[in-house]
């Protein structure tokens, strides 16, 4: 079994040494380096030799990134995971193990250790016997939804390799793919008794963090609207927002009163993404890096 395993990066050259040393050199692992650090290259490909790393002349979104990405991916099954996850090399030889036998499925992923701190997926009835199923010593449940900061895809279930909405900058691209992907009948899965854990928000770099959390609540709120424009309807991504338009605003309110500027960024920024996307713009809000 070899796997294609796709990393989307933005300043996290710390995290990934450590992810990288848990894959066998059989595997192609590939990383799309979102902030054009051109020195990062050289560095990780000298180190790990079966990676190749792709610079983008842009900053492309999560989207895009990945879709370039699995262009370049030459296996069927393709692990794809966020810089700050924590796995182990059991782990990855496990999914080996189970993917040699279970081969019928389109999305699978094993699951957060602490489902109270993080939940990775979304069940149709939790823990349903109908829904659960033994595959060697495997327990699996058929899900409606996987988060992709652990995610295992197979490449031969989808007809392109632009198989996420590239309208999408950051949020919701996974989301909106399940929701297309469950409506067609395909397999999701989670392994349960296969885990790993993720530290969140800690794939950049602490100098960028401010700069960061600007950008994902911009980003946050424009993708919410597009996603239930896009698969309902303009009134009911109107009324979907409605109450995050209220927040920021009495966020904008109650920073000004108390002089917490980042904190009145955050909420303007979460205000603006929310009207470019009801006024039709494009996603184009991009972090101002130093």
């Amino acid at each position: 079994m070899k796997l294609s395993i796709v990393i989307i990066s933005f300043q996290s050259e710390h995290l990934l040494k450590k992810l990288l040393k848990n894959f066998p050199k059989k595997h192609q692992i590939i990383i799309v380096e979102n902030s054009q650090l051109k020195s990062m290259k050289s560095k990780i490909e000298k180190k790990f030799k079966n990676t190749k790393v792709i610079i983008p002349k842009e900053n492309l979104g999560y989207a895009k990134a990945f879709n370039l990405a699995l262009k370049n991916c030459k296996n069927d099954i393709v692990l794809t995971l966020t810089p700050d996850v924590i796995i182990n090399k059991n782990l990855i030889h496990s999914i080996e193990k189970l993917l040699n036998s279970f081969k019928n499925f389109t999305l699978i992923a094993p699951e957060y250790r602490n489902q109270n701190i993080y939940k990775n997926f979304s069940s149709f009835n939790r823990d349903s016997p109908s829904r659960l199923k033994k595959v060697k010593n495997f327990i699996i449940e058929n899900v409606k939804e996987i988060d992709w900061c652990f995610c295992i895809i197979n490449k031969k279930k989808f007809k392109s390799t632009k198989i996420l909405d590239e309208n999408y900058f950051m949020y919701f691209e996974t989301i909106d793919l399940c929701n297309e992907l469950m409506n067609k009948n395909h397999k999701m899965y989670v392994i349960k008794n296969l885990n790993f854990e993720h530290i969140g928000t800690g794939s950049t770099k602490k100098k960028y963090v401010n700069e960061i959390l600007i950008n994902r609540n911009w980003h946050f709120s424009w993708s919410k609207f597009y996603f239930f424009k896009k698969n309902f309807n303009f009134p009911y991504a109107l009324k979907k927002v409605i109450p995050n338009i209220y927040q920021s605003l009495l966020g904008i309110i109650a920073s000004i009163f108390r002089l917490n500027f980042f904190h009145l960024k955050l909420h303007a920024a979460s205000l603006s993404g929310i009207f470019n996307s009801i006024f039709l713009k494009k996603s184009l809000f991009r972090p101002k890096l130093k």
